[in-house]
């Protein structure tokens, strides 16, 4: 099959995955339920864009070529190092906006908190934290605290990269700095491996997506797994294209050292970018054999950073190759098709589910243009007629990534499809080439198709609003979730807490369940399913009996088959409806709460607080212990005395929820 068959098919493929809506169709609308929305103004205001490209270009008719080569020069004017310093920069200022801006310098998903702590404990000199004996106080869904250790359950690339940011005191600022490294080396990539202007314009374009400022400006680790798939592929190209010597052996030791660290932030995004270089290089390799020597250089230093995460999974786990979230939440959490830690059969149907479903998201969320970004994505790849050796591994990225996150049971998002987010640069490059499809046309369409991208990203910026626009994103993410972008620390300065001081934290009563399940051995998925299922006052009770009434101890698994079964009989229950999903429970109708049930229920009605947040501020000491000015634990009401013994000699507090972000009133109550 040669190069452009190849990338055709990919195109087909991605047309009748991404734009046809195969998720909707096999799941009856389910999968991605505003698409028919976006698909109708897609196509009028995609229409109409069109038409203002073909009415402008027939209006200036053989002048817009001559304005065209003039904007074309200007963009080339600058220096090959001037505009790889500017796009890096710029890349860095508009990440590290919007990580203030939209997110307040905090972080965002439960995964970044997790990671955040991990950092912390990281930038203390301690590899994991010492679990704390009264564990329910503190642990959290995506934390592993037990055999007296306490970590993340991500690999250790993205805590480490943290913790520079935790030790320089602005973890915020981590993946900016990364972005803008992403960004230089995705320029420097391309001018290599295609050509300068083609190369500008893509860098452009990745600097305006609304999805990579999103993800840059957040703390998760699909940044760092892009930045270095994006320098593994400029040190890869650099050693294809130098002669044989040190040259090349220097630029592939620093290809494969990026993509192993690709694996220690993300391991199966690293695996699959390894396969997407590797196998051009394997090919040339074949028929040019004075370049094995440099791919044994590059996987020798691959293997360096692979070495660091299973030295860490061993310290941590107790095995290599046990990763940290197969620990927790067992085997069912691995890629394959199996039944899943939810419970439900991942069969390649709802993989395939999946991968529909990631593409049409990647539609709106790539780019916000008035027209679906796979398509543009897919003409792009039926331009390239003579695709090159790194065309077509940027195409085997694509096609990687896709079918590897469809043989995995979870479906991602934030900010857009995120387990696609290390193949986004392909996307973008071949959005980029989409005009050129048209290169051979009569002159009309020829230059209309020139001004699409240019008065799509105009468009996307300044307006008009609607489903797809890249200024609303952004805008929508500063108004999302304001209890997260609480700045604790500033309402800490200006009460003046007496420390040392142990604060409690009013998670929920759904939140304390959970945390006494997960402390029973329940995973945390196990938990949430156990709490949509069960009485929650039933399961209260179950709880504190099997704590209270045990002469002798039972082992955890026994005392959670207890708990579950003394709930299960109190009957069906229902979900309380129009409760927020963090505060939901099920009561089983007609029932009657106990004096104790009622309190943890009006305890909710005063106000929560994500605990997670929470853990994400603990300091960890030198000996890897919590403590510091505050701790933050879980308020467990009557249970906060089982604390005493512990902090007793700290100033204890409750936390108030404030009512908004301008509320100024007092937050942190004596207890």
């Amino acid at each position: 099959m040669t190069g452009s068959v190849a990338l055709r098919l990919l195109a087909v493929l991605l047309l009748v995955l991404g734009v046809v809506p195969v998720a909707n169709l096999l799941t009856a609308g389910k999968a991605v339920p505003w698409y028919a929305g976006a698909a109708r103004e897609w196509a009028e205001r995609g229409l109409l864009l069109v038409l203002v490209a073909t009415l402008v270009a027939k209006i200036l008719g053989d002048r817009f070529d001559i304005s065209w080569d003039r904007a074309r020069q200007a963009v080339l004017a600058t220096s090959s190092r001037a505009f790889a310093a500017g796009i890096a920069v710029a890349a860095f200022v508009a990440a590290a906006f919007v990580a203030h801006w939209s997110y307040a310098g905090m972080p965002f998903a439960s995964d970044e908190m997790a990671q955040l702590f991990h950092a912390r404990v990281l930038a203390g000199g301690q590899l994991v934290a010492h679990a704390e004996t009264a564990r329910e106080f503190f642990n959290t869904a995506p934390m592993l605290d037990r055999d007296g250790l306490w970590f993340s359950q991500y690999p250790i690339g993205g805590p480490l990269l943290l913790a520079a940011g935790v030790l320089l005191g602005a973890p915020s600022l981590v993946n900016p700095v990364l972005l803008g490294v992403a960004a230089l080396a995705f320029y420097r990539f391309l001018a290599l491996a295609a050509d300068e202007p083609a190369a500008r314009a893509a860098a452009l374009v990745f600097l305006l997506s609304p999805m990579v400022l999103l993800m840059g400006g957040s703390q998760m680790n699909h940044v760092a797994a892009l930045t270095f798939t994006l320098v593994a592929y400029w040190q890869a190209v650099a050693a294809d294209a130098a002669p044989a010597g040190r040259a090349r052996l220097v630029h592939g030791a620093s290809s494969g050292a990026a993509i192993g660290l690709v694996a220690t932030v993300r391991p199966l995004d690293g695996a699959l970018v390894a396969l997407a270089i590797g196998a051009v290089q394997a090919a040339r390799a074949m028929r040019d054999r004075d370049r094995w020597a440099a791919l044994a250089v590059q996987a020798a230093a691959g293997a360096i950073p692979v070495a660091l995460l299973l030295y860490a999974n061993s310290a941590t786990t107790g095995g290599p190759l046990l990763f940290a979230y197969d620990a927790l939440n067992g085997p069912e959490h691995a890629i394959g098709f199996h039944l899943d830690p939810n419970g439900e059969e991942h069969t390649p149907i709802r993989g395939l589910t999946y991968a529909s479903g990631y593409l049409m998201r990647l539609s709106l969320f790539l780019f916000e243009w008035p027209l679906p970004g796979v398509l543009i994505c897919a003409l792009g790849l039926a331009a390239v007629a003579r695709p090159n050796r790194w065309e077509q591994s940027l195409a085997a990225l694509m096609a990687v990534v896709l079918a590897g996150y469809a043989a995995y049971w979870f479906d991602g998002f934030f900010a857009g499809p995120r387990f696609l987010f290390a193949a986004v640069p392909a996307f973008v490059y071949f959005a980029v080439r989409a005009p050129s499809l048209l290169d051979a046309a009569p002159p009309l369409p020829r230059r209309a198709a020139r001004l699409v991208i240019p008065l799509c990203v105009l468009v996307s910026w300044l307006g008009p609003w609607g489903v797809s626009s890249a200024s609303s994103r952004i805008a929508l993410h500063r108004e999302q979730r304001t209890k997260l972008k609480t700045d604790v620390e500033a309402q800490v300065a200006r009460e003046r807490l007496t420390t040392p001081a142990l604060v409690f934290v009013t998670e929920g009563w759904r939140g304390s369940l959970q945390a006494r399940l997960r402390v029973l051995g329940a995973t945390s998925f196990r938990a949430e399913r156990l709490l949509n299922t069960l009485d929650a006052c039933a399961l209260q009770t179950a709880l504190d009996a099997t704590e209270t009434g045990q002469t002798s101890p039972l082992p955890d698994a026994a005392r959670l088959r207890q708990v579950i079964d003394r709930a299960r009989a109190a009957g069906t229950p229902r979900l309380v409806p129009n409760l927020p999903a963090d505060q939901a429970i099920a009561i089983v109708p007609g029932s009657s709460p106990t004096p104790t049930c009622l309190a943890e229920f009006s305890r909710d009605s005063i106000g929560t607080m994500p605990f997670p947040m929470f853990l994400a501020r603990q300091h960890v000491q030198r000996d890897g212990r919590i403590g510091g000015d505050i701790v933050y634990a879980r308020d467990l009401g009557a249970r906060n005395e089982r604390l005493r013994a512990r902090f007793g000699e700290r100033t204890w507090y409750r936390y108030r929820p404030a009512r908004g972000l301008d509320d100024s009133s007092r937050v942190f109550l004596r207890y």
